[in-house]
């Protein structure tokens, strides 16, 4: 049988005795506490009793904490502050309307999470939860409220805005360029491929690119597969090989320098990026708002 924890003493016991440790006095802290001194010392001698060692010493002015006394007094503040701050939490999480988005995890983190400040400014009222999935979104068991989904026909159901339709570009690292003569990285340098399983046929390809560009296909070279876009990326930029990026997911990298464009042809995928929501959502505060948001961020 396993042995019962011990016995924590009232909330109240260890109110007196935090507030007497504070003021140093049984008396002042009776004061505060709407209590009789007499009733403090008692709290004070149970919670002594119950563990067993002496917190405080008592002087002609007052109370004074031992050494034992102190560190309880370190633990006794620590649990108070963790329940403050619980309160303080739920109090928000109460009144704070919230809305929950799911997304692929590229588009969540390198297309949204850069703008996300942007809906702090729009919304300051409205906490958003942002969820990265591969998988399709179940609103009756999860916190789902809207999800942007590649695609419509996973979701035929609900209701759908389009947001964008995204380009593939061949993109590297300016290191990996270096390595090799001016012009020749798209025969010469190995090429990073994207792993979608059935959505794959969605995205073009390397055999799509070089096709459309009338360019040979670039001789076998050692190669890196991915099925995630975001370590692909993360690839590309450490010179790993050229990568087919897509232009939403790949601006930040862009923008930086990590990553510049080898030829400016670029391939549409198949299907654009769609908002999908079932009708419950839009009576949510801020759902509208949300709305708007992202339509005006894929504009």
């Amino acid at each position: 049988m396993p042995a019962q924890s011990p016995r924590l003493p009232k909330i109240s016991v260890i109110q007196a005795f935090k507030v007497a440790a504070e003021l140093g006095s049984l008396a002042k802290a009776a004061a505060q506490l709407a209590l009789t001194p007499a009733a403090v010392s008692q709290q004070i001698r149970q919670l002594e009793e119950q563990l067993g060692s002496a917190l405080f010493v008592r002087t002609q002015s007052g109370v004074m904490l031992t050494e034992t006394g102190k560190e309880y007094l370190r633990y006794v503040t620590e649990a108070f502050d963790i329940l403050h701050l619980g309160q303080q939490n739920l109090r928000h999480a109460a009144v704070m309307p919230k809305l929950t988005l799911y997304a692929l995890p590229a588009l969540a983190s390198k297309w949204l999470l850069p703008h996300i400040m942007q809906w702090r400014e729009h919304c300051p009222d409205i906490d958003l939860s942002l969820y990265g999935t591969h998988a399709q979104v179940d609103f009756n068991a999860t916190p789902a409220d809207f999800v942007i989904c590649f695609g419509e026909e996973r979701y035929p159901q609900l209701d759908k805005q389009r947001l964008f339709l995204d380009e593939v570009v061949p993109v590297a690292s300016p290191a990996l360029l270096q390595r090799y003569p001016p012009g020749s990285a798209l025969s010469q340098a190995p090429l990073i491929h994207l792993d979608w399983g059935n959505e794959g046929r969605f995205l073009p390809d390397w055999r799509s690119w070089f096709l459309a560009k009338e360019m040979p296909v670039a001789a076998p070279q050692p190669a890196l597969r991915f099925n995630l876009t975001s370590l692909a990326i993360d690839a590309a930029v450490s010179g790993a090989g050229l990568l087919l990026g897509q232009k939403r997911l790949i601006a930040a990298e862009l923008a930086r320098g990590d990553l510049v464009m080898v030829d400016t042809l670029s391939l549409p995928l198949s299907k654009p990026y769609f908002l999908a929501w079932p009708q419950r959502s839009r009576s949510q505060p801020g759902s509208e708002a949300l709305i708007n948001w992202l339509t005006r961020l894929a504009g």
